[in-house]
């Protein structure tokens, strides 16, 4: 119903932004023609934008799912400008206005200079030891007590983020025990992170700051 509603909503913008275009070409004004253009453009980009927050969130907002949102967020913004400032470029350019051909270049580079920062920005948000994957190791340790390894589990959770840099080390360590990785981290935690019978709270993870 919400999403039906979100459609609606766009659609309806789209449509006052081409009637408001349209008319303006009957009355010869220029203005109500700029203004109908980014009415159409900013219902469209908002009801883009809302149907995909509406279907990426849903009861679980991921970090994948937040790192796909942001992905489609900006590069439909990015878009945006670089179209906005094409427009500018060719209408400048058809009379013969230098400034308004500098000014749309401006745009188009500008939002391709900023877009490219916020999507190798964004693609990072997945790297690294996220609350997810934290907690995924919380887990784990709390998992262990059946096989008679009891530990802190927020401190075993900032010792494995200290030892092991990046999460896919861990994940082999612990699943190669051949390598003697797992049986000395293990032994390691005996000595640093006794006492795993103590109670804890999941969302102690988030808290664990490196010692940086």
């Amino acid at each position: 119903m919400k999403l039906l509603a979100i459609l609606l909503l766009s659609i309806a913008g789209m449509y006052l932004g081409y009637k408001l275009r349209k008319s303006s070409k009957d009355n010869d004004n220029e203005r109500f023609s700029i203004y109908g253009g980014l009415t159409f453009l900013i219902a469209l980009t908002g009801g883009i934008l809302a149907t995909c927050l509406f279907l990426l969130k849903g009861e679980s907002w991921t970090i994948e799912n937040k790192m796909m949102f942001r992905l489609i967020f900006i590069s439909i913004i990015g878009f945006m400008f670089v179209f906005l400032g094409v427009r500018l470029a060719g209408s400048a350019k058809r009379e013969g206005n230098k400034l308004g051909q500098i000014a749309g270049l401006t745009w188009v580079l500008v939002a391709c200079f900023v877009g490219g920062m916020m999507i190798t920005k964004t693609t990072k948000m997945n790297k690294g030891w996220t609350s997810e994957r934290q907690a995924q190791v919380m887990s784990s340790c709390e998992g262990m007590a059946d096989q008679g390894n009891s530990f802190n589990c927020p401190c075993y959770v900032r010792e494995v983020m200290s030892t092991f840099k990046d999460p896919a080390d861990y994940n082999k360590a612990m699943e190669d025990e051949s390598s003697g990785k797992k049986a000395a981290f293990i032994a390691q935690m005996d000595n640093d992170c006794p006492c795993g019978g103590a109670s804890f709270d999941e969302s102690e993870v988030e808290s664990i700051d490196l010692p940086f």
